[in-house]
């Protein structure tokens, strides 16, 4: 995989700039964009995100860590993203037929109450709803 200084070099000729221009851009002098380039200083930390930022690539890519330059256009997840699905799904398959039924019930009730207020509510947020009615239903199981 590339070097850090590889990435920002072919970051800086892909996007057609000159090492005083992308100096201007993030406020340093033209000899640190040549350090960097050459592998004799990294960049500090707040520095690399604005330069994620600037590019639209990942830290990962920037790093050399990977060759995914944005795991989002990639249509990736990062592990936290899958470990939350995978919670959701394992909650929803703890409940019984008769919770799923109030699960289902629930979701629809509560589609209904926000848009009667004038609300719309977001898949997202029926689903964060939804598991957290999950939770409440096998917390009670407990009691």
């Amino acid at each position: 995989m590339a070097e850090i200084k590889d990435r920002i070099l072919d970051l800086r000729i892909e996007n057609s700039l000159t090492q005083s221009q992308m100096a201007k851009i993030f406020d340093v002098g033209i000899s640190t964009i040549s350090m960097w380039e050459q592998g004799q200083r990294i960049p500090r930390p707040n520095t690399l995100q604005e330069i994620c930022d600037y590019f639209n690539v990942d830290m990962d890519y920037l790093m050399g860590r990977s060759d995914i330059r944005n795991r989002y256009q990639a249509g990736l997840k990062y592990d936290w993203e899958n470990k939350k699905e995978e919670k959701e799904n394992n909650i929803f398959s703890k409940l019984t037929d008769e919770e799923l039924a109030k699960l289902e019930k629930f979701k629809n009730m509560s589609t209904v109450m926000f848009m009667n207020e004038g609300n719309d509510i977001s898949d997202e947020d029926k689903e964060t709803l939804a598991t957290a009615y999950a939770e409440v239903l096998i917390s009670q199981r407990k009691k």
